[in-house]
Protein backbone atom coordinates (compact mmCIF):
# COMPACT_ATOMS: atom_id res chain seq x y z
CA UNK A 1 0.00 0.00 0.00
CA UNK A 2 2.93 2.49 1.03
CA UNK A 3 4.51 1.58 -2.47
CA UNK A 4 1.45 2.28 -4.41
CA UNK A 5 1.01 5.40 -2.60
CA UNK A 6 4.81 6.40 -3.67
CA UNK A 7 4.00 5.60 -7.21
CA UNK A 8 0.60 8.16 -7.47
CA UNK A 9 3.24 10.48 -5.82
CA UNK A 10 6.14 10.06 -8.12
CA UNK A 11 3.96 9.80 -10.95
CA UNK A 12 2.44 12.73 -10.11
CA UNK A 13 5.73 15.02 -9.89
CA UNK A 14 6.69 13.56 -12.89
CA UNK A 15 3.72 14.85 -14.41
CA UNK A 16 3.70 18.12 -13.25
CA UNK A 17 7.47 18.28 -14.36
CA UNK A 18 6.40 17.44 -18.31
CA UNK A 19 3.64 19.61 -18.36
CA UNK A 20 5.71 22.72 -17.22
CA UNK A 21 8.67 21.57 -19.46
CA UNK A 22 5.85 21.17 -22.43
CA UNK A 23 4.66 24.27 -21.71
CA UNK A 24 7.91 26.32 -21.68
CA UNK A 25 9.43 24.36 -25.15
CA UNK A 26 6.00 23.72 -26.56
CA UNK A 27 5.00 24.93 -30.11
CA UNK A 28 2.95 27.54 -28.41
CA UNK A 29 5.79 29.28 -26.11
CA UNK A 30 6.19 32.78 -28.09
CA UNK A 31 9.69 33.41 -29.13
CA UNK A 32 11.87 35.86 -26.86
CA UNK A 33 14.92 38.02 -28.00
CA UNK A 34 16.71 41.14 -27.84
CA UNK A 35 18.78 43.01 -30.27
CA UNK A 36 21.45 46.49 -29.79
CA UNK A 37 20.58 48.97 -31.36
CA UNK A 38 22.92 51.49 -31.73
CA UNK A 39 23.52 50.86 -27.75
CA UNK A 40 19.70 50.65 -27.10
CA UNK A 41 18.48 47.31 -26.16
CA UNK A 42 15.08 46.00 -28.06
CA UNK A 43 13.74 43.05 -26.31
CA UNK A 44 10.90 41.42 -28.49
CA UNK A 45 8.26 38.53 -28.01
CA UNK A 46 6.54 36.88 -31.05
CA UNK A 47 3.71 35.22 -30.13
CA UNK A 48 3.10 31.07 -31.98
CA UNK A 49 -0.67 30.93 -31.12
CA UNK A 50 -3.94 33.50 -31.54
CA UNK A 51 -7.04 32.41 -30.09
CA UNK A 52 -10.34 34.21 -30.78
CA UNK A 53 -11.65 36.85 -33.49
CA UNK A 54 -9.85 39.51 -35.22
CA UNK A 55 -6.50 40.29 -36.16
CA UNK A 56 -3.23 39.21 -34.18
CA UNK A 57 -1.24 42.36 -33.42
CA UNK A 58 2.26 42.39 -33.02
CA UNK A 59 3.85 45.00 -30.82
CA UNK A 60 7.67 45.94 -30.11
CA UNK A 61 8.88 48.76 -27.85
CA UNK A 62 11.25 51.01 -28.84
CA UNK A 63 11.86 54.04 -27.71
CA UNK A 64 14.55 55.90 -30.23
CA UNK A 65 12.20 57.41 -32.65
CA UNK A 66 14.33 57.17 -35.93
CA UNK A 67 14.28 53.27 -35.70
CA UNK A 68 11.22 52.06 -38.10
CA UNK A 69 9.99 48.49 -38.61
CA UNK A 70 8.35 46.71 -41.19
CA UNK A 71 6.45 43.25 -40.90
CA UNK A 72 6.74 40.51 -43.46
CA UNK A 73 4.51 38.02 -43.34
CA UNK A 74 2.86 34.97 -45.55
CA UNK A 75 0.17 32.11 -45.27
CA UNK A 76 2.64 28.65 -43.86
CA UNK A 77 3.71 25.91 -46.38
CA UNK A 78 2.16 28.42 -49.58
CA UNK A 79 4.27 29.53 -52.18
CA UNK A 80 2.32 32.71 -51.36
CA UNK A 81 4.72 36.27 -52.14
CA UNK A 82 5.77 38.01 -48.75
CA UNK A 83 3.19 40.54 -47.78
CA UNK A 84 5.31 43.30 -45.92
CA UNK A 85 3.22 45.79 -43.85
CA UNK A 86 5.03 49.20 -42.03
CA UNK A 87 5.15 49.01 -38.64
CA UNK A 88 3.03 52.11 -37.06
CA UNK A 89 4.49 53.84 -34.14
CA UNK A 90 2.14 54.74 -31.24
CA UNK A 91 4.22 56.43 -28.31
CA UNK A 92 7.42 53.73 -27.63
CA UNK A 93 6.19 51.29 -29.74
CA UNK A 94 6.18 49.79 -33.25
CA UNK A 95 2.72 48.45 -34.01
CA UNK A 96 1.47 46.24 -37.24
CA UNK A 97 -0.91 43.42 -37.18
CA UNK A 98 -0.86 39.71 -38.85
CA UNK A 99 -4.27 39.27 -40.69
CA UNK A 100 -7.11 36.49 -39.08
CA UNK A 101 -6.49 33.19 -40.48
CA UNK A 102 -9.73 30.77 -40.27
CA UNK A 103 -8.82 27.90 -36.73
CA UNK A 104 -5.69 25.67 -37.77
CA UNK A 105 -5.00 28.48 -40.45
CA UNK A 106 -0.62 29.29 -39.95
CA UNK A 107 1.45 32.07 -41.17
CA UNK A 108 5.25 32.64 -41.18
CA UNK A 109 6.12 35.79 -40.02
CA UNK A 110 9.42 38.31 -39.03
CA UNK A 111 9.84 41.36 -38.11
CA UNK A 112 12.76 43.84 -39.81
CA UNK A 113 14.09 47.09 -37.88
CA UNK A 114 15.78 49.31 -39.48
CA UNK A 115 18.26 52.38 -38.17
CA UNK A 116 19.68 54.59 -40.70
CA UNK A 117 21.24 51.80 -42.42
CA UNK A 118 21.24 49.51 -40.42
CA UNK A 119 18.95 46.55 -40.58
CA UNK A 120 17.82 43.95 -38.06
CA UNK A 121 15.31 40.90 -38.22
CA UNK A 122 13.80 39.90 -35.32
CA UNK A 123 14.17 36.75 -34.63
CA UNK A 124 17.46 36.89 -35.70
CA UNK A 125 17.51 33.59 -37.02
CA UNK A 126 14.72 32.02 -39.18
CA UNK A 127 10.93 33.06 -38.93
CA UNK A 128 8.07 32.41 -36.39
CA UNK A 129 5.03 30.32 -37.39
CA UNK A 130 2.25 31.55 -35.59
CA UNK A 131 -1.18 29.03 -35.65
CA UNK A 132 -4.54 30.70 -35.33
CA UNK A 133 -7.67 28.79 -33.03
CA UNK A 134 -11.31 29.82 -32.31
CA UNK A 135 -12.30 31.16 -29.84
CA UNK A 136 -12.66 27.61 -27.58
CA UNK A 137 -15.42 28.17 -24.89
CA UNK A 138 -14.60 27.77 -21.13
CA UNK A 139 -17.47 24.52 -20.55
CA UNK A 140 -15.07 22.23 -23.34
CA UNK A 141 -11.66 23.50 -22.15
CA UNK A 142 -11.68 23.39 -18.17
CA UNK A 143 -12.76 19.12 -18.85
CA UNK A 144 -10.48 18.98 -21.47
CA UNK A 145 -7.24 20.30 -19.47
CA UNK A 146 -8.72 17.50 -16.70
CA UNK A 147 -9.01 14.58 -18.52
CA UNK A 148 -5.64 15.47 -20.75
CA UNK A 149 -3.64 16.12 -17.34
CA UNK A 150 -5.58 13.10 -16.55
CA UNK A 151 -4.25 10.81 -18.96
CA UNK A 152 -0.72 12.31 -18.51
CA UNK A 153 -0.77 11.33 -14.91
CA UNK A 154 -2.32 8.26 -15.30
CA UNK A 155 -0.26 6.90 -18.04
CA UNK A 156 2.85 8.10 -16.16
CA UNK A 157 1.35 5.55 -13.15
CA UNK A 158 0.80 2.96 -15.45
CA UNK A 159 4.39 2.90 -16.48
CA UNK A 160 5.72 3.16 -12.70
CA UNK A 161 3.14 -0.23 -12.10
CA UNK A 162 6.16 -2.24 -13.36
CA UNK A 163 8.15 -1.16 -9.98
CA UNK A 164 4.70 -2.69 -7.90
CA UNK A 165 4.49 -5.93 -6.26
CA UNK A 166 0.78 -6.73 -7.96
CA UNK A 167 1.50 -5.12 -11.26
CA UNK A 168 -2.27 -4.82 -12.12
CA UNK A 169 -1.56 -3.15 -15.24
CA UNK A 170 -5.09 -3.71 -16.50
CA UNK A 171 -7.83 -1.34 -14.73
CA UNK A 172 -4.67 1.62 -15.14
CA UNK A 173 -4.75 0.92 -18.83
CA UNK A 174 -8.22 1.14 -19.17
CA UNK A 175 -8.84 4.25 -16.89
CA UNK A 176 -5.45 5.67 -19.00
CA UNK A 177 -7.57 4.91 -21.98
CA UNK A 178 -10.85 6.41 -21.26
CA UNK A 179 -9.17 9.71 -20.60
CA UNK A 180 -7.43 9.79 -23.90
CA UNK A 181 -10.38 9.43 -25.33
CA UNK A 182 -12.82 11.80 -24.04
CA UNK A 183 -9.60 14.57 -23.26
CA UNK A 184 -8.05 13.96 -26.45
CA UNK A 185 -10.60 12.91 -28.92
CA UNK A 186 -13.84 14.18 -27.67
CA UNK A 187 -13.03 17.19 -26.53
Amino acid sequence: MKKSILLWLIAFVLTVITAVYQRLTGPTYPVTGEVIINSEVVKYKQDRTHGGEGDHQIEISVDDKTICGELLWKRYKTNDQWTSTEMIRQDKKLVASLPHQPPAGKLVYHIILQKEEEVYMLPQKGEVIIRFKGDVPVAFLIPHIIFIFGAMLLSTRTGLEYFNEGKKYKPLTILTFIFVIIGGFIL
